[in-house]
């Protein structure tokens, strides 16, 4: 039972962040999470990066950043490092947050009869992608992180790529790229959907197909590095098949909160060693810094499997039993 506990544990995490949609004095609409706003389009954000010369922080998700249930590293995030005070201090002081929706973020819904509704999300993902004050990406972090992880990483990528040359910004890159081994990713987030999937009868589904054009060497190896990665979230599993998997094993003496951090930690430093090595060589792939939009493809396909583009989201099989995928 403390195994599975897990699972509304970390979905409850939302229901305790402080949310609420505030509007600036101008035109510009900004959603306040935890005491930020948060432009609520890139174009607004470029045009007070133009002006202070400061970089954007793109927190590109599925669904709404100040709905109760978007996806679910959006929730992890929102309750976690969204407040940490050193991450509340750097989006005041040194970057321009802004969000952004992809898409509205699958929901499934369980309806007892009585009143009571259990709600789940399933697919999608978070990253933050960190723009230059022309609105072009220097750097981009998948997934969730602590503090502890996130903090020096971005305050290393503001210092050294923000201001920097197209030219420098991929030397930055290639430098820190390297091929990683086979990667499990998304523990946090399996523990939320897994079970959902599997309660749904979702079949185990590889991700999204790449659309990357690797059309040099560099893309290539990029491309390479991708396939080592794989989204552990996409298999339908018990919540005890879950938890054993992304703990290696059993869970011991430990509480439900210290399971929960250990998790999350462990998430971040995955992230950190074997996803941010594919970003680098992503990054060094293309003398052309993308905007957020060009750079879909290559972190939410080929990285990250999510399958955005689809409109069953990967779940036809679902909708449709029998039809293929």
């Amino acid at each position: 039972m403390k195994k599975q506990t897990l699972i509304g544990s970390v979905l409850g995490l939302a229901l305790l962040t402080t949310i609420g949609l505030a509007w600036s004095t101008g035109k510009a609409r900004k959603t306040t999470v935890n005491g930020i706003g948060w432009y609520n389009t890139f174009p607004d954000a470029l045009g007070e990066a133009k002006q202070t010369h400061k970089p954007i922080l793109l927190l590109s998700m599925f669904g709404h950043l100040d709905e109760e249930m978007p996806c679910a590293n959006a929730r992890t995030l929102r309750a976690t490092l969204f407040k940490d005070p050193e991450f509340k201090k750097l989006v005041s002081e040194e970057v321009i947050p802004a969000w952004e929706m992809v898409r509205e973020v699958p929901k499934i819904n369980i309806d007892f009869g009585d009143g009571k509704k259990i709600t789940r999300t399933v697919r999608g993902n978070a990253v933050m992608y960190l723009c230059n004050p022309d609105g072009k990406v220097v750097d981009a972090f998948p997934g969730i992180y602590t503090a502890k992880d996130f903090i020096p990483a971005i305050k290393e990528s503001i210092d050294q790529l923000v201001h920097a040359d197209a030219a420098s910004v991929v030397a930055y890159h290639r430098s820190r790229g390297h091929m990683v081994p086979l990667s499990l990713t998304t523990a946090t987030k399996a523990v939320v959907e897994s079970p959902t999937l599997e309660l749904i009868g979702a079949q185990p589904f590889a991700g999204a197909r790449s659309e990357f054009r690797a059309d040099s060497p560099d893309k290539q190896k990029f491309t390479a590095a991708a396939l080592q990665v794989s989204d552990l979230s996409l298999r339908p599993m018990t919540p005890s098949e879950v938890i054993g998997t992304v703990t290696g094993g059993g869970t011991g003496d430990m509480s439900k909160v210290e399971l929960e951090n250990r998790i999350l930690a462990n998430d971040s430093r995955t992230n950190m060693v074997r996803v941010r090595p594919i970003i680098h060589l992503w990054l060094a792939s293309d003398p052309v810094l993308p905007t957020p939009a060009q750079a879909r493809d290559a972190v939410l396909q080929t990285i990250l499997k999510i399958p955005y583009k689809d409109p069953y989201f990967g779940l036809k099989d679902v909708v449709m039993p029998g039809t293929p995928n």
